[in-house]
């Protein structure tokens, strides 16, 4: 079953499951808090570049137990999403 949901909220759900905390998060993925904080607050423009931006999300949802595949296909259709409110 995949989560339901927008991927920052989705992985904020998955971290308090998981009783982290952000900076545990942070630790496990060396991923500075400031950007797993702009991911769960799906600000994703904090973030220097979309590749950067996968590669947190990526290992953000392994450090909490999530699907890498959804956290991509997820972080895929919010970036295309955000393309087409723009365009």
């Amino acid at each position: 079953m995949e989560p339901r949901g927008s991927v920052g909220t989705v992985l904020a759900e998955a971290r308090r499951r998981c009783a982290m905390t952000i900076e545990q998060v942070a630790e496990t993925t060396r991923v500075p808090i400031r950007y797993l904080a702009a991911i769960e607050a799906e600000r994703f423009d904090v973030i220097p570049g979309v590749i950067y931006l996968k590669g947190f999300v990526k290992a953000f949802a392994r450090a909490v137990g999530l699907c890498e595949r959804w956290a991509m296909d997820a972080i895929n259709a919010a970036l295309s999403e955000r393309r087409r409110a723009t365009a």
